[in-house]
């Protein structure tokens, strides 16, 4: 039985996938048995094939779990970490295809989780201060800075970032978070964050950095921004069971 799943979402990433799995096998000496779950959100250009088959070049235990069309980020994580649950991993932990976060940072990402300290371990651009001199464009960085502020303001925690894809849950914070019920588009993890600072999980924050290469995904700023507010507008309207 693995004892950790590392989840994947892709989308049309058949270009970054076998880099990004290489350099996982590489690090996979330092990580628990794991199982790799990659969920092909409805891409059109092979993706899924291409981690199979790099997959078993390298040795790695790869599932691939697919959507027949285009549900969103968040959706593919819900279908990785009810997958994850399933199997009866202690851990899941987000990777993403693109190649934005290292997957040369998955032992400490995932070390609070399995010697018991923490419930949920959040990777953090902002917290090293070098996110800037690692390339995070300027507009994004004060963006991120700016609307980090105004939701801690308005749920009362004080998380360094909400929206930070380099994320790791243990069995219980998923059990206990209602994932199912959250947003099936980007602000997935700043839901997941939100719920659980008001479950008051135990929250462990790890410094990480981030590459912005051609290929990492870009987002539209006045949908995410829209989600956002979306968010805070549910919450400040209804507690924590805004996901309700």
């Amino acid at each position: 039985m693995p004892e950790l799943a590392v989840i994947i979402p892709a989308y049309n990433s058949s270009k970054t996938i076998s880099a990004i799995l290489a350099r996982l096998a590489a690090v996979s000496a330092a990580l628990p048995e794991t199982a790799v779950l990659l969920v092909d959100d409805g891409s059109s250009d092979g993706v899924g094939a291409a981690a199979l088959s790099a997959a078993e070049k390298l040795g790695l235990c790869l599932e691939v779990l697919s959507h027949e069309k285009n549900r969103g980020y968040g959706a593919a994580q819900k279908t990785g970490f009810t997958r994850a649950l399933k199997l009866g991993c202690r851990a899941a932990v987000l990777l993403h295809s693109d190649g934005q976060y290292a997957p040369e940072e998955l032992p400490s990402m995932i070390k609070p989780l399995l010697d018991g300290t923490a419930d949920v371990c959040a990777g953090s651009r902002l917290l090293s201060g070098r996110a800037r001199a690692e390339g995070m464009p300027l507009a994004r960085y004060l963006a991120n800075r700016w609307i980090t502020a105004l939701e801690n303001a308005a749920f009362g925690l004080d998380f360094a970032e909400y929206h930070s894809g380099y994320m790791a849950y243990s069995s219980s914070a998923l059990r206990a978070i209602k994932f199912d019920t959250l947003t099936d588009k980007f602000h997935f993890d700043g839901e997941m964050l939100l719920c659980a600072g008001k479950l008051r999980l135990r929250v462990a924050q790890r410094p990480v950095a981030a590459h912005y290469g051609p290929e990492s995904s870009s987002l539209a700023p006045v949908p995410y921004l829209a989600e956002i507010a979306g968010v805070l507008l549910r919450y400040l309207r209804r507690g924590y069971f805004f996901q309700r």
